[in-house]
């Protein structure tokens, strides 16, 4: 039996009922659709009914997951075509606005996703990086720098789904916001509950929130899990301490391979439960000229510690993350996000590269870089460099640093190893070093005393060159084990 998401009541501070909410599957937009929120239920439904009757009849009636919704074309891994090519690249682009969130999600099939929609009017930057539609727009929480794009945004190109928390605001933008969405009936309404949502083939999962009046605006922010296959985004708005601490409670975050740091990267922004919970590869910061003084340092020293690669837009531009099945990512920045040269490029291709081909095309240009065979005993090792340290390279040699990172199911003895650059400078593992099961080991190139996780080279000056190097890794017999590009 199909379950429905029950109808809610209207909205707070609404001039109007939110239309009925949808059931849980919902079936993709047509050409020349102009029905009602209501109509266009009713007609969902009813193709939803004719679908699962059929496959019951087939007996491949599929388990769908309580508050299930699918948005767009196909059912979760599947084509027109068939089957999705193990290549196909989810993208997660932080769009730069300044002071403010916009970050857009696009599936391998094209679906789009828009997570806030910083202060100003961002379609300008939508249309820039080739969107013309948002099948799911998302208000994490109703401060004007994460919806103050928003009222533009539904204007001005079509919309499918809206979400929100149901928290109301007094503000003019609030309001703006809520009164543009009255304007658009056939937009559908869906509440932030614990749901799983599918676009294209990637899930988005909706995590639960703080009660409703036990915390300010900042602490009920959406807050979203991003999978496509063993790539995992967390995206939460400004959720402070006191929600995150309630997701850790919850037992919802999961390893990610990317962050959004969550409030721009404040010191209320994250805890070390959280980090160690989640363990970031990468985490990027949305964030802009202010008078907070985001980023803060003590955030950005938490980021490093737990190893991840940490971008900003106000240094970086745009930034795009793009999501491999497999769990590797891509990177590009800047004016790369918008850019269809492959030849202008200078993408950074980040992962183990286990069963990749090399001539896998990163989207906005470049290619990724497939690395060297490895033996054996690199199956489920994975290394990374972060190259560029905060501030001089040369003075801060600790803030550029190597991460070996283990997929294995049992410890492995790596005393003896030696790590290298591609000019011969090298690190040997201390004959007790022991990688553990689903652990890592940071490298750092200055000077510190080794301890179980963190090791140090010893240099008074950067190693790892920040326009492209090679870090190789042998075992203790000289054998190679693991070669990383970038």
């Amino acid at each position: 039996m199909l379950e429905m998401i029950r109808p809610l009541p209207p909205h707070p501070l609404a001039p109007y009922p939110f239309p009925m909410s949808q059931p849980n599957i919902i079936t993709p937009a047509r050409a020349g659709d102009r029905t009602t929120g209501r109509a266009t239920v009713f007609r969902a439904a009813m193709v939803a009914g004719v679908s699962i009757l059929t496959m019951v009849t087939t007996g491949s009636l599929p388990q769908v997951s309580r508050g299930m919704a699918l948005v767009g074309p196909e059912s979760p891994g599947t084509t027109s075509a068939g089957a999705i090519p193990s290549d196909s690249v989810l993208r997660v682009t932080f769009l730069d606005v300044g002071q403010g969130d916009a970050v857009l999600i696009q599936a391998p099939e094209g679906q789009t996703a828009l997570v806030d929609a910083g202060r100003g009017n961002i379609v300008p930057l939508l249309r820039e990086v080739g969107v013309e539609s948002i099948d799911l727009l998302v208000a994490t929480h109703p401060h004007a720098d994460h919806i103050g794009g928003m009222a533009a945004v539904i204007e001005s190109m079509p919309v499918r789904f809206y979400m929100d928390n149901r928290q109301p605001h007094t503000t003019a933008t609030y309001r703006r916001l809520l009164a543009t969405l009255a304007a658009r009936p056939e937009i559908g309404y869906l509440e932030a509950v614990p749901r799983k949502i599918s676009l294209g083939s990637a899930e988005i999962e909706v995590l639960p929130l703080l009660p409703v009046a036990t915390t300010d605006l900042n602490n009920r922010s959406v807050a979203l899990v991003v999978r496509f296959g063993s790539f995992r985004a967390f995206l939460s708005g400004d959720s402070e301490v006191r929600q995150l601490t309630h997701l850790v409670g919850q037992g919802v975050v999961p390893s990610l391979t990317l962050l959004k740091a969550p409030h721009h990267g404040s010191d209320n922004g994250f805890t070390w439960a959280f980090l160690e919970a989640a363990r970031p590869e990468v985490v990027v910061i949305s964030v802009g000229r202010n008078t907070y003084g985001h980023p803060r340092p003590s955030a950005l020293q938490a980021y490093a510690g737990v190893g991840a690669n940490v971008l900003r837009t106000d240094l970086e531009g745009h930034v795009s993350i793009l999501g491999y099945r497999h769990g590797a990512y891509g990177l590009a920045l800047g004016e790369q996000v918008a850019s269809t040269s492959v030849t202008d490029a200078r993408n950074t291709w980040v992962g183990d590269g286990i069963g990749i081909s090399a001539d896998i095309a990163i989207i906005g240009g470049g290619r990724a870089v497939a690395p060297e065979p490895v033996s054996s005993s690199g199956r489920g090792l994975r290394l990374r460099v972060n190259a560029d340290a905060p501030g001089n390279d040369n003075r801060n040699p600790n803030g550029e640093y190597v991460v070996l990172e283990s997929r294995q199911d049992v410890a492995l003895a790596i005393g003896g190893w030696t790590l290298c650059d591609a000019a011969r400078h090298c690190f040997r593992f201390p004959v007790e070093t022991i990688l553990d099961a689903g652990g890592r080991v940071v490298v750092h190139t200055g000077a510190g005393e080794n301890e179980g996780e963190h090791y140090y080279m010893g240099r008074g000056s950067a190693v790892w060159n920040n326009d492209g190097d090679e870090a190789t890794l042998f075992n203790e017999a000289g054998a190679t084990v693991l070669v990383f590009r970038y």
